[in-house]
């Protein structure tokens, strides 16, 4: 049981790895993936960490790590230019409704800027899911489908519990 929620683990990392940075870049409350403030990024996707995880957990070759890196650091200066955009709205919709204010044209102008950018968000992550997929091997690809399918039936239960470890109070499965 171990095994397999290590591997639900990692291709749960790579499969919403690109959310999550578009997520913690847009400023949604995501920091625990990053550094503090504007500092370096520490556990999020793209670092050292987190590809050596994806390694273990698909075997991944030193090529395929090399590449699935450099996927995720092309997409770093789109990710910024959404984020100081989702900054700026968020600045926008605290003037909008500061003190009780409320003109729903503008707060739904500004709302609609920020869905926008948050579908672009989704859509990147979904494009960085079919080029890490198209670099893995067809082993390696049914290792990722079937940690995939374990965070959907789990609703990411894993992945917030921390490193994978077995469920508070249950008995771990071997």
């Amino acid at each position: 049981m171990r095994k397999r929620v290590l591997v639900i683990t990692g291709i749960a990392v790579l499969v919403i790895g690109a959310a999550v940075f578009a997520t913690a870049k847009a400023g949604l409350g995501l920091n625990h993936f990053q550094g503090q403030g504007r500092g370096e990024r520490r556990h999020g996707p793209g670092s050292p960490e987190m590809i050596e995880h994806m390694a273990q957990v698909l075997g991944l070759n030193e090529d395929q790590k090399t590449q699935i890196k450099a996927l995720m650091d092309g997409i770093q200066a789109s990710e910024e230019a959404r984020h100081q955009k989702m900054e700026e709205l968020h600045k926008q919709m605290a003037v909008l409704t500061a003190n009780g204010q409320f003109d729903e044209a503008k707060v739904r102008e500004v709302a609609n800027q920020q869905a926008a950018i948050h579908a672009d968000q989704i859509v990147e992550h979904e494009r960085m899911k079919s080029k890490v997929f198209s670099l893995l091997t067809p082993e390696q690809r049914v290792k990722a489908e079937a940690m995939h399918q374990g965070m959907r039936e789990h609703g990411g239960g894993e992945m917030r519990r921390g490193h994978g470890g077995p469920r508070e109070g249950g008995p771990e499965k071997n």
